[in-house]
């Protein structure tokens, strides 16, 4: 079946969204003139052949957009081989609400699951070709089980799919209990069908399970092996719903909507059952988070809103623009109507983990991440030779992304991760804890993980625990930082003698996921992380000594700080001011607790958490761009700072490190599950 709506867009329409898509492609702060995207350009026979397959599961229609944009633009325009599955119908109570329209349309949830299907062909051949309407081939895929699924294809680009499952979101649409992807997932005895959407190829409903629902996911999983999967986030934030902080789409208790969470929780237990891409090829998870966006300081640059914004219109449509039988697009969400949800000004990861990258005792670079659930370990072959032998996966399976690594004082590597303890349809059956795993002797190979527990008791609030950070004492011994349910710090000190201290709370007030901790002069240890309007701190006194709590007064950040220590003992922070995304520089002497606020006059390029390596008498930056490359600016006092680009696409955020000749050195992880370095510029040109 071949879909050949006709358009009736504007010339202006056509030509606005293509200004944003080349602000998506571009790194420049000046306007950018329209550019055909880069992937229209892509001949059939080569198209998905960028060496990275990309899967991106999400429960509605439209939560790609919202949530995952603009990592899926640059999927895209990276010419990825990009599947997107589609839980739900997200048919709602089925009305196609017109802005502006004074008489509702008639409840219709067969055709508004249409229309949302519609919608989403309309923005992914927009963001390919710049032609919305553009011809995708819809056929029905039956899976191992008999449920047939829709599939869709854009015309002349095979390496873009799109996978509609058709749950229904509700089977009661108002009147009495739902049988939606939560119920599912609570209660593997219930059962649900799925919906025949207007317009599809599909033409039978099919019964639907718990079982089912991860059976299918891991048929899919294995039918693309894909190197990247997209995930939403599973454990959202605890949210206190108040006159402030008001319910919306919220589930009770959190920021999100329960069949994001739910599809997460899908996604994890498919997991389980997918081996990887073949052929000892590893794959890296990312999680979105969801409604948490509208909590938090936006964190995009204006030009990467608008261009989101662009999408969702597309995505929105209007009555009669093409001549799809089902109609043409989620009306209400078009003529900028998404600038109202407080979900389009943020893109926040779940788990903004980067690779720990430091040099071993014999001064080789070394690499820690987690890929397909496990620990994963790269060692350079030699000293600051650049070139690395392959990975080594280890330990324990189900870790969530993020590592964290240190060296003991016998130089043995000591690593640090939250794990799946657990994952059932009840609380009690569903927990995460923090693991630790180190080498038994110098170069040698790792004992077993061990559980450092939870901090907290409840199962359910133990799921909202964030990524562990380390640092060291003034006596070697380790300490364990996470961000908390209540969006606080809670900390774990090893003992002298290898054991661990309880878990306690050091206060203070709710921050961001994504925690810095170092050991700064005097070998007192400093936590510093993202609150609402400031940077928030903890420190100690004196070496060894309890924490205190301050907020620094420092401009509101959009992102987690970035923390190193000068050779002077000076404390250097770098992070994005909210909303604009300037990236601040500011530095803490050691004799005083004042920070000093620096602009080094960077545009604002890019968006997410910094990269900081702190040198004498310089401070080198590393940025991720608008398109998903990368930056790098090093920035002297009196100098002005210009950005250098390095090419090829990245997945998460960045580290930087000196290797034994002591020159910086980049690295992330790109979408093909492959850890990449670079030498960073000493010096930048404009």
């Amino acid at each position: 079946m071949s879909i050949f709506p006709t358009s009736r867009l504007t010339r202006r329409t056509v030509v606005g969204g293509l200004v944003a898509l080349g602000a998506v492609a571009c790194t420049s702060s000046g306007a950018d003139k329209p550019t055909v995207p880069a992937r229209a350009k892509v001949p059939a026979g080569r198209d998905g052949h960028s060496g990275s397959r990309v899967m991106q599961i999400v429960a509605h229609p439209d939560d790609d957009l919202y949530f995952m944009n603009p990592e899926l633009s640059q999927s895209i325009a990276a010419n990825d081989q990009l599947v997107s599955i589609y839980l739900n119908c997200g048919e709602t109570g089925g009305v196609n609400k017109v802005p502006g329209s004074k008489t509702p349309p008639k409840p219709d949830v067969a055709a508004y699951a249409g229309a949302r299907r519609q919608g989403l062909r309309q923005a992914y051949a927009y963001m390919a070709t710049g032609k919305a309407h553009t011809a995708w081939k819809a056929e029905a895929l039956t899976l191992p089980d008999g449920t047939q699924v829709e599939l869709d294809t854009l015309d002349g680009h095979p390496g873009l799919q799109l996978v509609f499952l058709g749950v229904r979101q509700h089977t009661s649409y108002g009147n009495g209990p739902s049988k939606g992807l939560p119920e599912l997932w609570a209660d593997p005895s219930m059962a649900t069908s799925t919906l025949v959407s207007t317009g599809s190829p599909v033409r039978k409903t099919h019964p639907i399970t718990r079982d089912s629902v991860i059976a299918a996911l891991a048929h899919l999983l294995d039918r693309y092996r894909p190197t990247l999967v997209r995930s939403m986030d599973p454990d959202p934030d605890m949210q206190v719903h108040d006159a402030a902080h008001r319910t919306h789409h919220d589930q009770t208790g959190y920021s999100d909507h329960p069949d994001h969470t739910a599809t997460a929780l899908f996604t994890l237990a498919a997991l389980e059952h997918y081996q990887g891409p073949g052929e000892g090829r590893p794959y890296t998870v990312v999680s979105y988070r969801g409604y948490y966006n509208e909590r938090w300081p936006q964190n995009l640059p204006e030009e990467l809103v608008r261009a989101k914004a662009d999408v969702l219109n597309i995505y929105g449509g209007s009555p009669d623009s093409c001549d799809f039988s089902a109609g043409c697009g989620d009306y209400d969400v078009g003529k900028d109507r998404s600038y109202g949800t407080g979900w389009l000004q943020r893109t926040s990861l779940r788990y903004p983990a980067a690779p720990a990258l430091q040099l071993d005792p014999d001064g080789r670079l070394t690499a820690f991440a987690v890929l397909g659930g496990q620990a994963a370990m790269w060692r350079e072959n030699t000293k600051a030779s650049g070139t690395w032998a392959a990975p080594v996966l280890f330990g324990a399976e189900q870790l969530l992304p993020g590592l964290a690594s240190s060296l003991t004082k016998d130089g043995r590597w000591q690593l640090f991760a939250e794990r799946v303890a657990s994952l059932g349809p009840t609380s009690s059956q569903n927990t995460r804890e923090i693991v630790t795993a180190e080498q038994r002797t110098r170069n040698g190979p790792f004992g077993a993980w061990t559980t450092l527990g939870n901090p907290e008791r409840d199962p359910d609030h133990g799921r909202r625990v964030g990524t562990p950070v380390v640092t060291r004492d003034r006596d070697g011994q380790a300490l364990v930082f996470v961000r908390n349910w209540s969006k606080g710090i809670s900390m774990r000190r090893q003992l002298p003698d290898g054991r661990w201290s309880a878990w306690s709370d050091l206060g203070g007030a709710d921050v961001q996921e994504g925690l810095s901790a170092v050991t700064g002069a005097e070998r007192r240890i400093h936590v510093l992380a993202s609150g609402h309007d400031t940077i928030h701190h903890w420190t100690q006194e004196k070496p060894g000594g309890p924490f205190t709590f301050a907020k620094t007064g420092l401009p509101a950040p959009a992102d987690p700080p970035a923390v190193a220590v000068g050779p002077d003992g000076t404390l250097v922070l770098a992070y994005r001011e909210a909303k604009s995304s300037r990236p601040l520089l500011c530095r803490l002497p050691s004799d005083t607790d004042e920070w000093h606020v620096e602009r080094p006059g960077l545009s604002a390029r890019g968006y997410g958490p910094l990269a900081l390596l702190a040198r004498r008498g310089e401070t080198l930056l590393a940025a991720r761009n608008n398109n998903g490359t990368t930056s790098t600016a090093t920035w002297r006092t009196g100098t002005p700072a210009r950005w250098t680009t390095i090419p090829g696409p990245m997945v998460g955020t960045h580290t930087l490190a000196v290797d034994a000749q002591d020159r910086p050195v980049l690295a992330h992880l790109a979408p093909d599950a492959t850890l990449r370095t670079t030498p960073a510029p000493k010096d930048t040109k404009q």
